[in-house]
Protein backbone atom coordinates (compact mmCIF):
# COMPACT_ATOMS: atom_id res chain seq x y z
CA UNK A 1 0.00 0.00 0.00
CA UNK A 2 1.51 3.24 -0.96
CA UNK A 3 0.46 6.54 1.15
CA UNK A 4 1.51 9.69 0.26
CA UNK A 5 3.55 11.63 2.56
CA UNK A 6 0.79 14.21 3.50
CA UNK A 7 -1.42 11.40 4.67
CA UNK A 8 1.68 10.47 6.60
CA UNK A 9 2.15 13.86 8.29
CA UNK A 10 -1.78 13.85 9.18
CA UNK A 11 -1.61 9.66 10.47
CA UNK A 12 1.13 11.32 12.47
CA UNK A 13 -0.48 14.15 14.16
CA UNK A 14 -3.56 12.04 14.45
CA UNK A 15 -1.87 9.63 16.70
CA UNK A 16 0.39 11.91 18.47
CA UNK A 17 -2.98 13.76 19.65
CA UNK A 18 -4.25 10.89 20.57
CA UNK A 19 -1.52 10.07 22.44
CA UNK A 20 -1.43 13.44 24.37
CA UNK A 21 -5.16 12.92 25.28
CA UNK A 22 -4.81 9.63 26.45
CA UNK A 23 -1.92 10.40 28.76
CA UNK A 24 -3.86 13.57 30.52
CA UNK A 25 -6.78 11.63 30.75
CA UNK A 26 -5.05 8.89 32.66
CA UNK A 27 -2.78 10.97 34.91
CA UNK A 28 -5.57 13.10 35.47
CA UNK A 29 -7.43 10.33 37.29
CA UNK A 30 -4.30 9.66 39.57
CA UNK A 31 -4.33 13.35 41.38
CA UNK A 32 -6.56 13.51 44.46
CA UNK A 33 -8.67 16.20 45.30
CA UNK A 34 -7.02 18.53 47.61
CA UNK A 35 -9.15 19.85 50.63
CA UNK A 36 -9.60 23.37 51.24
CA UNK A 37 -10.36 25.36 54.62
CA UNK A 38 -12.31 28.02 54.53
CA UNK A 39 -15.77 29.54 54.84
CA UNK A 40 -16.89 27.43 51.67
CA UNK A 41 -17.75 23.72 52.16
CA UNK A 42 -16.47 22.39 48.06
CA UNK A 43 -18.07 19.14 47.25
CA UNK A 44 -15.33 17.20 44.97
CA UNK A 45 -17.32 14.49 43.97
CA UNK A 46 -19.82 15.67 40.68
CA UNK A 47 -23.21 13.15 41.44
CA UNK A 48 -23.08 14.26 45.16
CA UNK A 49 -22.76 17.54 43.98
CA UNK A 50 -25.76 17.52 41.67
CA UNK A 51 -27.91 15.91 44.01
CA UNK A 52 -27.21 18.77 46.25
CA UNK A 53 -27.99 21.45 44.26
CA UNK A 54 -31.12 19.75 43.42
CA UNK A 55 -32.35 19.19 46.56
CA UNK A 56 -31.39 22.84 47.86
CA UNK A 57 -32.87 24.48 44.66
CA UNK A 58 -29.37 26.70 43.39
CA UNK A 59 -27.22 26.34 40.87
CA UNK A 60 -23.70 24.65 40.98
CA UNK A 61 -20.82 26.11 40.41
CA UNK A 62 -18.45 23.56 38.67
CA UNK A 63 -14.35 24.70 38.77
CA UNK A 64 -11.92 22.72 36.46
CA UNK A 65 -9.01 23.10 37.70
CA UNK A 66 -5.05 21.82 37.11
CA UNK A 67 -2.98 20.75 39.38
CA UNK A 68 0.28 20.16 37.30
Amino acid sequence: MYCHKSNMSVLRSVLITVGILTTSVVCAAEIPPVPVTGKVHWVYDYAQGKELARSNGKPMFVVFRCER
